[in-house]
């Protein structure tokens, strides 16, 4: 006699899911159409089928430990080939948001994230943490005494180079300790589900896992999978390489600040306009914008059967394109202003500044809870499905890492 199951719905995940995508969800009847033509579907578990059902059910509990709904790209080809019009693809998509919800810490900041009446106070809220910074700046000064070479700076007089570094690089930290520990629950989850339906033994190690995983994501080329709407991975990987060029030129603009000095070499900063990270820099702004208005742009230019944009997807794209502008603006207006020493221009670059120094803040404190946290969920669940095998297609492969078997 079989085991008996208990089922618990949750019925506030269910409308949530609902008002944020899965609306056609109930449509479904388990055809397996979108688990067939779904090219990323490969292995023993294959999606969306499985959790669309799950979702009908309101089983929450379930879909937050599936790492098969990060392993969606959301590239549509299951809801181009729904025959009900079910649309799996905006169903997993709603799923995914739910789960940035349910990891992070402190969960209200992360239901702001998806309602449009309280954007402006998040906005507010990332103005206040650059004015606070700007205010606190004097005291710690008066206190401890900074001898700061680059203190006559243009941008530096309103915001000092060590304010600068200290400041973001704590709220940075801050954020990805929370994206972290939502990451590590996630893992977590993830094992005990398997655990329980006898299956999670890993038969790769840890490391090479993480190298095929970060191989995927520097091609993208799960996106070269999709045929609907295969498009959409120029834009990420342009966007996704012009954020790493400008994350590369921060990072080495700190050494040549102060860490080059103390080894005994001179520091070149600010940067002219021909040196390499510059150069690197704004190569980096030209993909991020590029690839931000190439995203809106296939956004906006949908026809009813591409995949759907909440408020959750437009308050990240549009934040980005924002950074990347704003810190172009700022730069022309730092070699423009610096030398023409006007009053309305040093004012006008000064805001210019504060404002991108606000939209950086806004990328870094909602790290944990906007969908640039994707990129921390989707990478640890990739990881796992090499870790587990869960991504092979042969069962017969899946042998546990140190049975002896397969291994040389």
């Amino acid at each position: 006699m079989a085991d008996a199951v208990v089922l618990k719905p949750d019925r506030d995940f269910l409308k949530s899911v609902i008002a944020e995508g899965g609306a056609d969800m109930k449509k479904c009847v388990q055809c397996a159409t979108c688990s067939v033509v779904c090219e990323l579907s490969t292995g023993r578990t294959p999606f969306p089928r499985k959790e669309m059902i799950w979702a009908q059910w309101g089983l929450k509990d379930r879909l937050m430990s599936d790492p098969d709904v990060w392993l969606c790209h959301h590239c549509n080809d299951c809801s181009t080939h729904c025959i009900r019009g079910a649309r799996p693809g905006d169903l997993l998509a709603a799923v995914r948001h739910q789960a940035v919800k349910h990891y992070a810490m402190p969960k209200f900041l992360a239901n702001w994230m998806y309602q449009v009446k309280t954007l402006p106070l998040m906005l507010l809220i990332a103005v206040f943490l650059v004015g606070l910074a700007l205010i606190i700046r004097g005291p710690i000064e008066a206190a401890f005494p900074i001898n700061d070479p680059h203190g006559h700076e243009f941008y530096a007089t309103l915001f000092p180079h060590w304010l600068l570094i200290v400041y973001f690089t704590s709220i940075t930290g801050l954020a990805t300790l929370v994206v972290i520990l939502g990451a590590a629950r996630f893992w977590r989850a993830m094992k005990v589900a398997d655990e329980a339906e006898g299956r999670g033994k890993a038969v790769l190690g840890i490391v090479p896992s993480v190298i095929n995983a970060v191989k995927s994501i520097l091609t993208h080329d799960k996106f070269g999978k999709c045929t609907s709407y295969a498009s959409r991975r120029v834009a990420h990987l342009l966007a996704f390489y012009g954020f790493t060029a400008l994350f590369v030129v921060t990072v080495y603009a700190v050494m040549d600040l102060y860490v080059y000095p103390l080894v005994g070499v001179d520091s070149l900063y600010p940067f002219d306009l021909l040196h390499p990270m510059k150069i690197l820099a704004n190569v980096g702004a030209v993909l991020l914008i590029y690839g931000c208005v190439r995203a809106i742009g296939d956004r906006w230019s949908k026809d009813d059967e591409s995949p759907k944009s909440t408020t959750f997807d437009w308050t990240f794209v549009w934040l980005l394109l924002f950074v990347g502008v704003s810190g172009v603006i700022t730069e022309i207006l730092r070699f423009v202003g610096e030398p023409a020493d006007v009053a309305w221009l040093t004012t006008t670059a000064y805001v210019v500044y504060f404002m991108h120094l606000v939209g950086v803040v806004g990328l870094l404190v909602y790290l944990p809870y906007s969908k640039f946290a994707h990129i921390v969920y989707r990478t640890v669940a990739m990881i796992y499905a090499e870790h587990t095998g869960r991504n092979l297609s042969d069962s017969k492969s899946l042998v546990p890492v140190g049975s002896g078997a397969g291994q040389k």
